[in-house]
């Protein structure tokens, strides 16, 4: 007799704390599931941050240049802008298709 009890109620004992191991084990492997998904999804979300950051620098190193530029091209005026007349062009080329 093991802890004094009889056989039978040993065998009911074992056949009750086997499927709770089993329960156990598989919530275990969920658990350690989830835990991994946490774990990527922290690395990703840390490397997507590192991106951000790189892509905020590019994009204010280019605005620096482009207001760098600005400084030294000045203000652009309607007069200084040559507009080509198109419509001497298309014409010709309808008269040429007819």
């Amino acid at each position: 007799m093991f802890f004094g009890l009889p056989w039978f109620a040993i065998v009911a004992i074992v056949g009750i704390l086997i499927p709770l191991g089993g329960m156990f084990y598989s919530f275990k492997e969920k658990e350690l599931k989830m835990e991994e998904k946490r774990y990527t999804s922290a690395k990703e979300s840390q490397e997507l941050r590192k991106m951000i950051l790189s892509l905020k620098s590019r994009i204010e190193n280019l605005e620096t240049i482009i207001t760098d530029q600005d400084e030294v091209k000045g203000e652009i005026t309607l007069d200084d802008i040559e507009i080509k007349d198109d419509l001497d062009g298309n014409r010709k080329s309808d008269r040429i298709r007819n």
